[in-house]
């Protein structure tokens, strides 16, 4: 089975309330630091809206089922559309060709209850394709977080997850790797640890099905002021939460 074919199998088994967003969207919400927007952008690929011909789409939504499904209000909703098309992603053809392109350019709020939105077709095209690097998420645990940390960590407890049965689930990050995941520059992993990963470790542990356990990597070779071994990266290991599912029955 080729990488591709095990990908697509791996959506195939995926329940109705997962959802399969490109990676760069989702880096490109979280840059912002805006979480609701990203609910919102997932919330629109669940449609049945298809790319179509021309270059600019219209549809709407239920303002509503839509706050409901994001667990906000349409205060809440109506600050963070306008975030929205301050959202931009970049696409870059070849070494002379890069595009801007705003992933909300246009959101108008109607009376009756609805948002229409405006949004290119290439970008509708990116948020359904699935030859491109995506991360499948459950919605029903990914609308109840709050920090950006915490989004972040589900993509990479989502991939360690579906690492193949015979394979131990974990995975391995250097400092440097954390940084450029978390959009941090920490200096030392403890800052990591007290930063990212204590306080999303206890968040994910109330709200989701998956959490994780870390340890720490030690470079015996490279000994610290305080004469004991240098701590170089994580193991990132998920675990299912049975705890926090023994509390819902």
């Amino acid at each position: 089975m080729t990488p591709s074919e095990f990908k697509k199998q791996q959506i195939a088994k995926a329940n109705k309330n997962n959802t399969s967003v490109s990676n760069s969207l989702v880096d490109s919400f979280i840059t912002k630091n805006n979480a609701i927007a990203l609910k919102i952008l997932f919330y629109i690929s669940k449609g049945e809206l298809d790319p179509i011909e021309t270059e600019l789409i219209h549809f709407k939504i239920d303002s509503k089922k839509l706050c409901e499904y994001c667990n906000i209000d349409i205060k809440t909703l109506r600050r963070n559309l306008k975030q929205m098309t301050e959202t931009s992603i970049t696409f870059i053809e070849d070494k002379n060709y890069i595009e801007h392109i705003s992933i909300i350019p246009k959101v108008k709020i109607l009376y009756g209850g609805f948002v229409e939105f405006t949004m290119f077709n290439q970008v509708l095209k990116l948020i359904k394709e699935e030859k491109n690097c995506f991360t499948v998420i459950d919605l029903t645990n990914f609308m109840k977080l709050n920090s950006k940390h915490s989004l972040k960590m589900i993509q990479i407890l989502e991939r360690i997850n579906r690492f193949s049965e015979n394979v131990a689930k974990r995975k391995y990050y250097s400092l440097d790797e954390l940084n450029g995941f978390f959009g941090t520059n920490y200096k030392k992993l403890y800052e990591v640890e007290r930063r990212i990963l204590k306080p999303t470790q206890e968040e994910l542990n109330q709200v989701s099905n998956l959490t994780f356990t870390y340890s720490k990597k030690m470079d015996k070779e490279d000994i610290g002021k305080a004469g004991r071994p240098k701590a170089v990266g994580l193991y990132i290991e998920l675990l299912d939460n049975k705890k926090r599912q023994l509390k819902l029955f």
